[in-house]
C-alpha cells in the first residue's frame, strides 16, 4: 500500500520531518483509515519518526500498538536512535551504489578511449580537479610525428581491400602501441600512415624527446613488421618518419554531428612536407631544427640536403636522426 506525502501519520511525519506520537489514534486528524480497512488491521496507537540524511527526509519508521501503555518520549528517543542508524546505512548503501556506478562508467570510458588515448591523458581528463583551465581549444607547442609506408598505394591494387585493411591494422597496431608507450596520441590515420601528437592535451618538457624515442623504436620494430609483410604478400615494407616541433592550434574541429580533436598550423604542414624528403633515404627518421633544439637528450644526427627552395620548407634545416642518448 503506497502512502502519499502528507497522507496519514507516516505521510505527515515524512512531509513535515517531525516525530508524531498518537496514543488515541481514532481521534487523530492525521490518521488515514484506508490502510486499516484494506488490511483488516486495527490501529490503536502509533509512533512515527522521520529518517533524515543530508538534511533530507528519506523515509520514516513507524511502530504501532504499544503492548504496555502509551508511547512516551523514551520510546521516541529509542526509535530516533534506530532511525539514525538506518539512515546512515541507507546513505552508505546509496553512496556505494553510486561509487560502483561511477567506477563502471569510468571503466567503460577507459575501455573505449584507451584504444586511442594513453592512460596518462585519460587520468587527466577523468580525475584532474586542480587545473580548472580547459585542456582543449588552445595554442600549444607540440611535437608532431608522421609515419608513412613508402610505395604501399601501388601494392593495394594488387592485394585487394581486405588484405590491405588487415596489413594496415597490423602495422598501425605495432606503431600505435609505440606512440602510446612514449606518451603520445594518434591524432589521425592518413591512408597508409598516421599523424601522432606529443604534448596534447597534456604537455611536458619531454615531448620532443618522447617523439624521438618513439620514432627510433618504430625504426627498430620495422624488421618484425617487414617479416609479417613478406610472409603475407611477399613484399618488404619501407617507411619514412618525419618529426617537427612548433606552435599549433589544438581543439575540437567540425560541427555538432561530427567533431574531431585535432591540430592545425604550419607545423602540421611542415611535418607532412618533410615526409617527401624521406623518399631518398629508405626507413629514415628526419627531424627539423626546431625538434633538435627542443630535445633535452643528446642526439646523433646528420644534416641532409633540403631541396625545397620555394615551399614551406624553404630555409628549414633538416637532419637525419641516427641515435639518441638519454
Amino acid at each position: 500500500y503506497r502512502i502519499k506525502m502528507g497522507q496519514g501519520i507516516a505521510g505527515y511525519s515524512a512531509d513535515r520531518g517531525k516525530v508524531v506520537i498518537e496514543n488515541d489514534i481514532q481521534n487523530s486528524p492525521q490518521f488515514h483509515s484506508d490502510v486499516d480497512e484494506s488490511t483488516g488491521f486495527t490501529t490503536r496507537s502509533a509512533l512515527c519518526v522521520p529518517m533524515i540524511s543530508q538534511g533530507k527526509v528519506i523515509g520514516v519508521i513507524e511502530v504501532l500498538n504499544k503492548i504496555d501503555g502509551d508511547f512516551t518520549t523514551n520510546d521516541t528517543d529509542l526509535l530516533q536512535s534506530v532511525a539514525s542508524l538506518v539512515s546512515i546505512a541507507i546513505e552508505n548503501a546509496r553512496l556505494y551504489k553510486k561509487t560502483v556506478s561511477l567506477a563502471k562508467h569510468e571503466r567503460g570510458i577507459r575501455g573505449m578511449f584507451q584504444k586511442f588515448v594513453p592512460k596518462e591523458i585519460l587520468d587527466k581528463i577523468l580525475h584532474d580537479t586542480d587545473d580548472k583551465q580547459a585542456i582543449i581549444e588552445e595554442m600549444k607547442t607540440l611535437t608532431l610525428l608522421n609515419i608513412d609506408i613508402r610505395g604501399f598505394t601501388g601494392l593495394t591494387r594488387k592485394i585487394g581491400p581486405q588484405k590491405t585493411v588487415s596489413l594496415l591494422n597490423s602495422f598501425f597496431s605495432v606503431m600505435g602501441d609505440i606512440v602510446f608507450k612514449h606518451h603520445g596520441i594518434v591524432d589521425k590515420y592518413l591512408g597508409d600512415g598516421f599523424l601522432a601528437l606529443f604534448g596534447a592535451p597534456v604537455s611536458s618538457t619531454m615531448d620532443a624527446d618522447n617523439a624521438i624515442s618513439a620514432a627510433l623504436e618504430m625504426q627498430n620494430a620495422l624488421p618484425r613488421v617487414d617479416d609479417y609483410f613478406v610472409k603475407e604478400i611477399g613484399a618488404s615494407v619501407n617507411i619514412g618518419i618525419s618529426i617537427d616541433t612548433g606552435e599549433v592550434v589544438v581543439g575540437n574541429f567540425g560541427f555538432d554531428m561530427k567533431m574531431d580533436y585535432t591540430v592545425i598550423g604550419d607545423s602540421v604542414n611542415i611535418v607532412f612536407r618533410m615526409q617527401g624528403l624521406t623518399k631518398s633515404i629508405p626507413n629514415s627518421i628526419l627531424i627539423s631544427e626546431n625538434t633538435s633544439k627542443a630535445a633535452r637528450s643528446h642526439l646523433e644526427t646528420r644534416k641532409i640536403d633540403n631541396k625545397d627552395s620555394k615551399g614551406i620548407l624553404k630555409g628549414l634545416k633538416v637532419y637525419e636522426l641516427l641515435g639518441q642518448n638519454r
